[in-house]
């Protein structure tokens, strides 16, 4: 029966979902939209794979489900995950529920999602999370210390842009590891995007 539906079914369910999802952020409050809310963890592990089987049966590129590549490291730090997410939450960061659920390339689960939101606002009173852009973090925990991953891309929280979202249309890796190394003073990842200047 699923599989039947036309894609214009799958593009308005996904923007009911999401606006849903933004009225209850909205109204019901930041404390339920975070990664410490204990309830979200579990529900994101257990929802998200069947979201994933429906987005894939009518569109093989959408996905909610992902696997990180090396590429987006950003860096691997000798710290707790919650000691860096302080840092995050002092640069802007703060937790992105709505994210696809991410295990990095030996397979391990993320364990935390945050974003921080740029561009400018749909209209005067939006919440910040409805900016076109965000840069979105993820952190998993390895052997050698907390591994913080990185890329640029639109929003998930915009009714109008999760189908982007979800298929990583105009995702950049490059400028979200570059704007995350700034945003928390790793100038030694920053030097590695640079060419030394010539004189």
């Amino acid at each position: 029966m699923l599989e039947a539906l036309p894609d214009d079914v799958v593009y308005y369910g996904g923007v009911a979902i999401v606006s849903l999802l933004v009225l209850a952020r909205h109204y019901v409050g930041e404390h339920y939209f975070n990664d410490r809310a204990r309830f979200w963890g579990p529900l994101r592990r257990h929802a998200i794979p069947i979201l994933h089987r429906l987005f894939q049966r009518h569109d093989e590129n959408l996905y909610a489900e992902t696997e990180v590549g090396i590429n987006e490291v950003v860096d691997i730090v000798d710290r707790s995950p919650e000691d860096i997410l302080e840092d995050f939450a002092e640069a802007g960061y703060e937790p992105q529920p709505l994210a696809s659920f991410a295990t990095d390339w030996k397979g391990r689960p993320e364990v935390a999602s945050w974003a921080r939101y740029e561009g400018p606002k749909p209209f005067r009173g939006a919440p910040n999370f409805f900016r076109p852009r965000q840069v979105h973090v993820r952190l998993f925990e390895a052997d050698d210390g907390t591994v913080i991953t990185a890329h640029e891309e639109a929003t998930s929280w915009r009714p109008d842009q999760w189908r982007d979202h979800y298929r990583g249309e105009t995702m950049d890796v490059e400028t979200g590891v570059v704007m995350v190394a700034f945003d928390l003073g790793l100038d030694h990842v920053i030097e590695e995007f640079t060419d030394p200047i010539e004189v």
